[in-house]
């Protein structure tokens, strides 16, 4: 929600507006302190806003190169966290000195949330060192903690979401593409936070091998469904077959076709594939869910 107090400085309608549109172009002519009073008189908002309303008006306009630098200097955890989502959101998150940046604060940012803005900030570059960085993350023990500080789960989760988004977009480079398999792997294995076991399914997709197989069919029995299903949607996508999550299943197809695992690798199969094939068609099947569940049949007599 808009600050009731920018909103005034936004709404006088044909006012003419300083470049960037904050504010009336004939208020910046004005002394702070007396447009700080009109302000105070016409709005009514307490000191404390005018306050925070001022700093963000009348603050001067940073370079991403500067938000980099809040980023990684500033004491002020939110400072950082703001700062490094400015330069993921510019066009200049591409750059050299964004990526080293990205890369300095995904692997030693004591702020969670800001590490994981330059986690997804890395997997949008698909610059090769991003793999390298998220791959350090998940394989943080066997890093020194001076190199890798430990991630949480939300850390972890946004990168094993980035492994899996750079595997699909295939910017894992070739010597690291066997790292990136096993990472997943185990993520997949061992990880405790059921959203990284999900993007690791998904990402051990993109890695056509026996071992990704097997791994994505022993995860089958993962107690939590969300994972068992993202398990069998990867299997779909590996081998063009189906069992419906069941493990013993597919063991028995694994043993039968070892030798010729992916020989149908793209097809969906009949009961996987939706009952419509355009937003036109999807749009025709939700309306009439949505009348079927409005006007329910009559039952049979």
């Amino acid at each position: 929600m808009p600050h009731p107090c920018s909103s005034q400085l936004t709404s006088a309608e044909g006012a003419e507006t300083a470049p960037g549109g904050r504010f009336p172009r004939y208020l910046g002519a004005l002394p702070a302190g007396l447009l700080i009073a009109l302000l105070a008189s016409s709005t009514g908002c307490s000191d404390a806003r005018i306050d925070q309303t001022f700093k963000r008006v009348l603050s001067p306009r940073r370079s991403a190169q500067q938000y980099m630098l809040i980023a990684v200097s500033d004491e002020d955890p939110d400072m950082r966290r703001s700062a490094v989502a400015r330069v993921a959101k510019s066009k200049q998150y591409k750059r050299n000195w964004a990526v080293k940046g990205f890369i300095a604060i995904a692997l030693l940012e004591s702020d969670s949330q800001a590490r994981c803005v330059a986690i997804r900030a890395l997997a949008r570059t698909e610059d090769p060192r991003a793999v390298e960085t998220i791959l350090k993350i998940l394989n943080h023990r066997d890093h020194p903690p001076a190199d890798v500080r430990p991630p949480d789960d939300l850390c972890r989760w946004d990168a094993a979401e980035a492994l899996a988004q750079l595997s699909a977009a295939g910017a894992v480079p070739v010597e690291l593409r066997a790292a990136a398999q096993q990472t997943l792997g185990n993520r997949l294995r061992l990880d405790t936070e059921r959203h990284a076991r999900i993007a690791a399914a998904r990402g051990l997709s993109y890695y056509p091998d026996a071992a990704s197989v097997q791994v994505l069919i022993e995860a089958l029995r993962d107690s939590d469904f969300a994972v068992t299903r993202e398990c069998e949607l990867a299997l779909v996508r590996l081998t063009g077959c189906t069992h419906d999550c069941d493990v013993t299943a597919w063991n028995s197809w694994f043993e039968a076709n070892r030798d010729n695992l992916f020989a149908r690798a793209g097809e969906i199969p009949e009961s996987r594939r939706p009952p419509y094939n355009s937003r036109l068609g999807k749009f025709a099947y939700d309306t009439k869910q949505v009348f079927r569940w409005l006007v329910p049949a009559k039952k049979e007599q």
